[in-house]
């Protein structure tokens, strides 16, 4: 179902205790429980009320009561604290005998990771993630330079949350072929809902030439008024979209040579950019998925142009074995056991 399931906590007030974080279908759903004085109890009490499909496979409410436990009791982990501490302080005893009074201990930031490898692709962006959610973000402590004759200058650039990753944001700029550009986030940039603070950070990326990058022109016939042209990779994922024009084309440009590329259309017949798998109960099918019945190995520099009737052989034909979940030679086992099994029970 779209509709997210309701807490209610049992002894604690639920109100404002947790950040929501789903995957884009809500099939997954994650609760950071932001009080301590929640996430430090024993247990946690909590109606749930959600929908559930029933043996009619229609979607009804239910109530369940779940208990969260920590895997530490509170006595448990005060008496861990307490060692520490104590450690701690023969510790301190110690280099007072030696007369060593000083020492700093380090500093827990918030860990971020910074995806931004120094060969930078020119199609891409800057993407930041971060172990737990973020609470504050200083904007102005985040800097974009690129280098001009030897010289950083500041750079413009965008920063914005993922709409899809709740703990993730991209920086996107007009990057240029061949040209340094040099990232800075000072320290105290981001702070982490649980009082963290991210350290200084400073990382330099090159961009590409045009010459590394190979092309894909598709002039497609056969597909819906509505249509898009997806790119995957030899695993089947998905790594590029491309909504097909009204004139039928669909161009992938910027593609790495050495990589195996493989296309994939979909007739959006609702427009909303996104595979639909249908509704049985309103009759709707699912929307007519189309493999190009080829691979593309890809070239520096070169150019594939390519006609595509998407009709031009049967849709169960038209798949790869390459990018098949169960390849042939996997089918012809399973069926080959199942024979077996058939023959041993006299069948």
């Amino acid at each position: 179902a779209d509709t997210l399931p309701v807490l209610k906590g049992l002894n604690f007030d639920e109100k404002d205790a947790f950040i929501i974080e789903t995957t884009p279908r809500n099939d997954s759903i994650c609760y950071w429980i932001k009080d301590s004085l929640v996430y430090q109890m024993d247990t946690l009490e909590v109606q749930l009320d959600y929908l559930y499909t029933d043996t009619l496979n229609r979607l009804v409410p239910k109530t369940d009561t779940i208990y969260l436990a920590n895997k530490l009791t509170r006595e448990q982990r005060e008496k861990l604290q307490k060692k520490a501490n104590e450690e701690k302080e023969k510790e301190r005893k110690k280099r007072e005998k030696k007369g060593d009074t000083i020492r700093v201990e380090p500093t827990k930031f918030l860990t971020m990771n910074v995806d931004a490898p120094s060969a930078f692709d020119i199609y891409r962006n800057i993407y930041l993630s971060f172990e737990e959610p973020v609470a504050s973000i200083d904007t102005a402590a985040i800097h974009m330079e690129v280098k001009v004759d030897s010289v950083w200058q500041p750079a413009p650039f965008f920063f914005m949350a993922d709409s899809l990753m709740p703990r993730q944001y991209q920086i996107l700029a007009d990057w240029q072929p061949e040209q340094e550009y040099q990232l800075t986030i000072d320290s105290l940039a981001f702070i982490g809902v649980y009082g963290l603070h991210t350290d200084k950070v400073q990382q330099t990326v090159k961009v590409k030439k045009m010459d590394e990058y190979g092309t894909i022109l598709l002039n497609i016939k056969g597909a819906a008024p509505h249509a898009v042209a997806e790119l995957l990779d030899a695993n089947g994922n998905v790594l590029r979209q491309q909504p097909v024009t009204e004139e039928g084309t669909a161009d992938f440009y910027f593609l790495n040579p050495g990589t195996k590329y493989y296309i994939r259309l979909f007739n959006d017949h609702n427009n909303n950019g996104v595979w639909d798998t249908g509704d049985y109960d309103k009759k709707i099918q699912p929307e007519e998925v189309f493999y190009f019945p080829k691979v593309w190995e890809m070239k520096a520099n070169f150019e594939f142009e390519e006609n595509w009737d998407v009709n031009a052989i049967p849709i169960d034909k038209q798949k790869l074995d390459e990018i098949k979940k169960q390849k042939p030679e996997e089918t012809k086992k399973v069926q080959d056991r199942n024979k077996e099994r058939a023959r041993k029970l006299g069948r």
